[in-house]
């Protein structure tokens, strides 16, 4: 089973360097209503959310050709500059499209949290969020974007959640976690963001999106499986043809296709093979030795929708929530004991309770595990 997992930015502005364009609807449209997006050098793309977030999805309409991109965010008192994932390393120096993402294709920017460890909420046009924002050095074509997704840094529950699991509005005031509760909000995240890990490798699958940047594989006519379970979104496959990465094109009457279901890439019949390959007059099935040595070379998104896994999704928030929960249990002093309806229970037993339900939960999730 394979789900788009992505959710969406609660607002998404346009600065034209004087006003302010509210886009958000845009943005979140399934169906991909365009909207152009840095369209000079004084430009903006703002992306809000009430809570932190660490990848952004774009769907582009219009392929843009930009300059150098400038990726800031608010730390509390200014805006800083940082270099998100993309544009932090790239291993294959034969590649000729390596480099930072440039909305020039549909791909997925990723905000590493250790890189904005002070990020802090500020108001855009009204409305108080956490944000990064975009801008460009030149412009030659600006680009249009459909659809922009993103994956919420605690994904698998939010921490209001946690908070009534524990009914913590017993012990603290107020109905969620907050900048000046013990533990913090910022703490909170940072557990449901462990959890969500856990869980990912416990399962080998993932209820959130997942970028994979430049997976090889070997040539296969008949097709290949993608190495992570429940892709949904081929961003990039090229082909060594012995001298570049030639970009094909998805689709069943082009080059090849997804099968979500499966996670199987399918080569069409109008697939053609790289001409310096056809020139050694070589079988196919010898493809695959000397600069031929893994020539395919895939960029692409995967994981499940929580939202809509209904075998699994709520098994998966329940887990998430009592293990954020546990380390708090484990880290802050509330006591000794926690609530339980009209009880009080000792909070190691609440503890080992919880371990004792997350473990046969993963364990009936791996005896399903279909290989």
């Amino acid at each position: 089973m394979a789900t788009t997992a992505g959710a969406v930015f609660d607002k998404v502005f346009t600065h034209n360097g004087s006003s302010y364009t509210d886009v958000t609807l845009e943005a979140q449209s399934p169906a991909g209503t365009s909207f152009s997006i840095l369209g000079a050098s004084s430009h903006y793309l703002y992306l809000g959310n009430d809570n932190k977030f660490d990848m952004a999805v774009f769907d582009v309409d219009t392929a843009g050709s930009l300059g150098a991109l400038t990726w800031q965010y608010y730390n509390g008192s200014a805006w800083t500059e940082f270099v998100p994932a993309s544009g932090r390393y790239e291993l294959d120096p034969d590649d000729n499209e390596g480099g930072q993402y440039a909305f020039d294709k549909d791909g997925a920017e990723i905000f590493p949290s250790n890189l904005l460890s002070d990020w802090a909420t500020d108001a855009i046009n009204g409305e108080t969020k956490y944000y990064v924002r975009v801008s460009t050095a030149s412009v030659t074509t600006a680009p249009t974007i459909k659809r922009i997704q993103m994956r919420p840094h605690a994904a698998y529950c939010t921490t209001k959640e946690v908070y009534e699991l524990m009914q913590l509005k017993n012990v603290l005031s107020g109905t969620d976690f907050t900048s000046s509760t013990v533990p913090t909000k910022a703490t909170v995240e940072q557990y449901i963001y462990e959890a969500q890990s856990y869980i990912d490798m416990q399962s080998r699958k993932s209820w959130r999106p997942n970028y994979i940047a430049n997976e090889y594989h070997p040539f296969n006519l008949n097709g290949f499986h993608l190495d992570r379970p429940d892709p949904y979104k081929i961003l990039s496959l090229q082909i060594w043809n012995g001298s570049s990465w030639d970009t094909k094109t998805q689709g069943r009457k082009k080059d090849y296709f997804l099968v979500p279901d499966t996670g199987m890439i399918q080569f069409s019949r109008y697939f053609l093979l790289p001409a310096r390959f056809t020139s050694y007059n070589a079988p196919v099935w010898r493809w695959g030795g000397g600069e031929f040595t893994m020539p395919v070379k895939v960029t692409y998104l995967h994981g499940r929708d929580i939202h809509t896994d209904a075998q699994q999704g709520g098994m998966i928030t329940d887990m998430a929530k009592k293990l954020a929960a546990i380390e708090i249990s484990r880290s802050a002093d509330f006591g000794g004991s926690v609530v339980s309806g009209m009880d009080r229970y000792d909070i190691s037993s609440k503890i080992s309770g919880w371990q004792s339900e997350i473990e046969n939960n993963l364990d009936s999730m791996r005896a399903f595990e279909v290989f």
